[in-house]
């Protein structure tokens, strides 16, 4: 078979990382870069690398739109690395034009647009991939297949966390951060569906009782909160049942006072796996054996999306990817957490400074790492802030929002 023919859409942000990985492909002998879609606004800061794109026989091309009607024949792989306004109406369209697609995580902000993007895949029967790059790692795989094995026994519960501080820049470097829409497009912006979605997609994927699949929530109570000057959550704390009776836990904010990489635990009937968030996993054994390396980092191979895409459209169908389905289940986690809690202002008597003069909240960092050891929400902890969020039932939920009306997601 002949070698796939990639392109990518945009040059700012993520997709510079989805470039770079394409250009290793393209060394090592695995991909063509056969065209690249650069808007107007970026053709000036990215020069020089457009030069040297032309120079070397691809295409450029100033919107998705265009290069589709000129190569959509020539492709068999559309990179699309956006924002998440964006993801729907790009997805879909690169699939109506025939052509199979990599879209960057989350996969869209709300589960409607999620669904949509399914069935125009199903429509055209090609292959709509999403970017969680835990899900592309070989280490994820052998960890899910050890789960499934029976040794640990059942599992009972997939525990995460992340504590990583944000300055204002963050919040000012498109027009959607920290925002709960983009005009009519649902972003529900948050750091467990964005920056963490990574964290939130791996718990339900562990979670999943096949080694495809995650598993779906069927309920979820969480509690959502502010530091930032923003529109939406920078803190959230989520608990959700599966059907399989499995408990998906996970703590993280953007205004803690130390930066603290994510961390994920898997408890079942006969042990605890420690899961770093390098794919390092430590057994601690329950009946008192000593605990065991399961998977050690330098063992971990670093594995891209891009590169797990131009595999799976190469004709491996043994590369792992995720697809619609698995990013499913974590769009579904974040649109129940919006529906279960408004986004509930933290007082301003609660700052202190984080990492560069960034926001944080006294305590914040010590708050998540206790409700991740604990699987307990910060309202179970007992904090003084902390209030309980309803809880959701998430069976055959397709609509976001349904229960809670946008006034009250905003309620202070």
């Amino acid at each position: 078979m002949s070698l796939p023919r990639v392109a990518i859409v945009g040059m700012g942000g993520y997709a510079g990382f989805h470039r770079r990985a394409l250009h290793q492909a393209v060394e090592g002998g695995r991909a063509l870069h056969r065209a690249q879609v650069a808007p107007p606004g970026d053709h000036e800061p990215f020069a020089d690398e457009l030069a040297a794109m032309r120079a070397a026989g691809i295409a450029i091309y100033s919107s998705l739109r265009e290069m589709l009607a000129a190569e959509r024949a020539n492709l068999d792989l559309v990179c699309v690395p956006t924002g998440i306004p964006l993801h729907r109406v790009m997805t879909t369209t690169v699939l109506e034009a025939g052509c199979n697609v990599l879209v960057e995580k989350p996969a869209a902000g709300c589960i409607q647009d999620v669904d949509a993007m399914i069935r125009a895949r199903d429509a055209v029967t090609r292959e709509a991939l999403v970017g969680f790059q835990h899900i592309y790692r070989p280490a994820t795989q052998q960890l899910k297949a050890a789960l499934l094995s029976g040794r640990f026994g059942r599992v009972q519960r997939v525990r995460g966390f992340g504590c990583w501080p944000r300055l204002a820049a963050y919040y000012e470097r498109n027009a959607w951060a920290g925002e709960l829409a983009a005009g009519d497009t649902w972003v529900l912006d948050g750091p467990h569906n964005n920056a963490l979605a990574h964290s939130v997609n791996l718990i339900c994927f562990l979670a999943g009782d096949t080694q495809e699949n995650s598993a779906e929530p069927v309920s979820i109570r969480a509690e959502l909160y502010r530091a930032k000057p923003i529109r939406t959550a920078d803190t959230v704390c989520l608990q959700a049942q599966t059907a399989a009776g499995v408990e998906l836990f996970f703590a993280v904010s953007h205004s803690t006072e130390e930066n603290l990489d994510p961390g994920f635990a898997v408890d079942t009937e006969r042990a605890v796996l420690d899961v770093g968030f390098d794919n390092a996993v430590t057994v601690r054994w329950k009946d008192g054996q000593p605990d065991e390396g399961l998977l050690a980092a330098a063992q971990v191979r670093e594995a891209s999306s891009v590169e797990g895409a131009i595999a799976r459209v190469g004709g491996d169908l043994s590369a792992p990817v995720c697809g619609l389905e698995v990013a499913r289940a974590q769009t579904l986690c974040a649109c129940g957490s919006f529906e279960s809690s408004p986004v509930r202002q933290l007082p301003a008597t609660l700052h202190v400074d984080g990492p560069d003069g960034a926001i944080a909240i006294k305590g914040m960092s010590a708050a998540v790492q206790a409700a991740f050891a604990a699987g307990k929400s910060f309202h179970e902890l007992g904090l003084d802030w902390a209030v309980a969020g309803d809880e959701i039932d998430l069976t055959g939920y397709g609509y976001f929002p349904t229960f809670r009306s946008p006034e009250q997601m905003l309620r202070d």
